[in-house]
């Protein structure tokens, strides 16, 4: 049954990769989709800011996917094209990530080009997980020659077929399986505001370095992986007698990771909140926000260089296999839901929650992102 087996791998591998595309490389963003709410219409005036948001998302892909006939006639010594098996996968793909991002400003009386100058920097703490599980690995028959066995003969087709989807099955979804815990990838940022006395607009110009954990043979890790991030953002407040409005939109551009020979697309990131002051201290409120990559990911690594580099054939068609997944994609999300902020005595410190729910998702995961932040003004 080797022909068999070295044939349903390579189909379960394939349905995999079909089953559960999303963009950028291991679904990974080095974006939290939701982290600007209620603290992006509270001033940022001189001094020392703390924050500390505890993080939580948890999305899945759901997928049921054919594969491709497989030839087995060799398996029988049939006449070659005269009888295939069609594997039926139903595969769900499930990202957890819970982290706490403190973050450290800072804003200056200095000026330049009539705004104030300040900065910002962010070390993430994460812990990530990825799974994946396939079911109804059935090994359906067709073909001429299948009128010619008997039922004993099919059954032991069909139980050779499912045994090697087994094997394979367990090599791939142990292969994209993976919890890690660990400091995350830095991030810094200069800033610059402009304020009126009901308005404030910040431009940050964040650089994220790949300082964190990474391992190239994990499917999930605190780092993103071995690439710089830059991203312009621009951010607008509007701080009112009871309503207060605050949007964000940033652009992340990624280089090409060096382990994996990957290059994750490009993408904007949209935060928006809208909050009503119900008394002196408690705004409650809508949050969402919105991911859209611009251009599909790609990767430059051949065969060769993945075995040179991961050393053998095996531990490449696990990776091949999950790079595959988000090859040529582009992935889309959008968020929405309640938020509650209080703000203790003159603006002492802000405490805010929200929890959002994902919808129209396109080659990414749907979930729930849950928030809970505190500012501390010094």
């Amino acid at each position: 049954m080797a022909f068999l087996n070295k044939n349903t791998a390579l189909a379960v591998a394939a349905l995999v990769a079909c089953g559960s595309a999303a963009a950028t490389e291991d679904y990974d963003l080095r974006y939290a989709p939701g982290y600007g709410a209620a603290d992006m219409s509270a001033p940022f005036e001189g001094g020392w800011v703390f924050q500390a948001h505890a993080y939580a998302y948890s999305g899945n892909i759901r997928s049921t996917t054919v594969g491709s006939p497989t030839d087995v006639s060799a398996a029988i010594g049939a006449p070659a094209g005269s009888l295939f098996a069609t594997p039926t996968i139903h595969s769900n793909t499930q990202i957890n990530v819970n982290g706490i991002l403190p973050r450290l400003s800072y804003m200056s009386s200095t000026t330049f080009l009539g705004a104030t100058i300040g900065g910002t920097v962010l070390l993430p703490i994460v812990h990530k997980g990825s799974s994946v599980s396939l079911t109804g690995l059935d090994g359906a028959l067709s073909g001429p020659a299948l009128p010619l066995l008997n039922a004993q003969q099919q059954a032991a087709l069909l139980t050779g077929f499912g045994k090697a989807a087994t094997v394979a099955a367990k090599a791939v979804t142990d292969g994209n399986t993976a919890r890690s815990f660990g400091m995350g990838d830095l991030e810094f940022s200069p800033i610059l505001r402009w304020s009126t006395e009901n308005t404030q607009t910040l431009f940050v110009l964040t650089t994220v370095a790949p300082t964190g954990d990474y391992d190239q043979t994990r499917a999930a890790n605190p780092s993103a992986g071995k690439f710089w991030t830059f991203r312009p953002a621009i951010q607008y407040s509007y701080i009112g007698d009871g309503w207060d409005v605050g949007g964000r939109v940033a652009y992340s551009y990624n280089t090409r990771n060096t382990e994996t020979h990957y290059k994750s697309g490009s993408y904007v990131n949209v935060d928006l909140a809208m909050m009503k002051s119900v008394s002196e201290s408690t705004r409650v409120g809508l949050s969402a926000y919105a991911v859209d990559q611009l251009n599909k990911d790609t990767s430059n690594m051949t065969p060769a260089q993945c075995v040179a580099q991961y050393g053998g054939v095996a531990p490449c068609t696990i990776i091949e296999a999950r790079q595959a997944a988000t090859l040529d994609e582009k992935g889309r999300v959008f968020g929405l839901g309640p938020e509650v902020a209080y703000i203790h005595g003159a603006g002492d410190y802000l405490l805010e929650g929200r929890v959002m729910r994902e919808f129209g998702t396109q080659t990414r995961p749907k979930g729930f992102t849950a928030i809970v932040s505190l500012s501390k003004p010094f």
